[in-house]
């Protein structure tokens, strides 16, 4: 028994459980697992166009040339291979959409 009585101690209080958060988690977990698992979905779909189709459309859309390589990037949140093809003199970097196949953008810059 304690020594110190106090009559305005409630001792049920003292042993209360703090109270469950788990219904407001659940509203901010639930939409960013959907959000991440949308943004995997995206990023991990699989393309229509190889990489050497890319590079062939990026040989044609330039006009000739030798493609380098195909790598898998974004542009304008559009998933694209860029492709650098090296023509008199000029490297051509070509982003080509991996659903359509279209050319995106060109950049052009000197090969030195």
């Amino acid at each position: 028994m304690p020594s110190h009585y106090d009559p305005q101690r409630n001792p049920n209080k003292d042993n209360a459980i703090a109270p469950k958060r788990k219904g407001k988690m659940k509203l901010i977990i639930i939409p960013l697992v959907a959000v991440l698992i949308a943004i995997a979905a995206f990023v991990m779909w699989p393309s229509n166009i190889s990489r050497q189709e890319a590079q062939n459309i990026a040989i044609a859309h330039v006009g000739g040339g030798n493609a380098s390589r195909g790598d898998f990037d974004f542009e304008n949140l559009q998933r694209v291979w860029s492709v650098e093809v090296f023509y008199d003199d000029l490297v051509h970097e070509v982003y080509v959409n991996r659903r359509t196949g279209e050319v995106v953008r060109v950049e052009v810059g000197r090969w030195d």
